[in-house]
């Protein structure tokens, strides 16, 4: 009986471990990303596509610019999408300032890198070369 107790107990700590684990992994490296603001009279007026990728932070970006505005943004990731409102303080925050780099929307400070890197990697494929 306490072998078995015990074998439970084992697999429940196994299982929080992968759990915080699997939950964690990446979240380094999006903390460290470096988001840059983006000269917008370098950019025409167009639709833009980008994204960031690592473990569990997913995001695609669309991002409209016209007359050299950021003018509006959808997470079009169908797997963080379910994070609706999120996705909607962070595009208009960006849209506010106008730039890719805004403070992080409250408690999301990763989530947060990690949306505006997908947005400057779609800003950067609009800019004139």
């Amino acid at each position: 009986m306490k072998t078995k107790v015990l074998i439970i107990i084992f697999g429940i700590i196994v299982l929080f471990a992968v759990m915080l684990i699997g939950a964690t992994a990446g979240m380094g490296e999006v903390k460290k990303l470096v988001i840059k603001d983006v000269d917008l009279t370098m950019i025409a007026d167009g639709v833009y596509k980008g994204s960031y990728h690592k473990n569990r932070w997913t995001y695609d970006a669309e991002v409209i610019v016209a007359g050299h505005k950021i003018t509006s943004i959808l997470n079009t990731n169908g797997k963080t999408n379910k994070a609706k409102k999120f996705n909607e303080n962070v595009a208009m925050e960006i849209i506010k300032k106008q730039s890719p780099r805004i403070d992080a929307v409250s408690g999301a400070t990763i989530s947060t890198k990690a949306f505006e890197m997908a947005v400057l990697n779609a800003l950067t494929t609009g800019l004139k070369k």
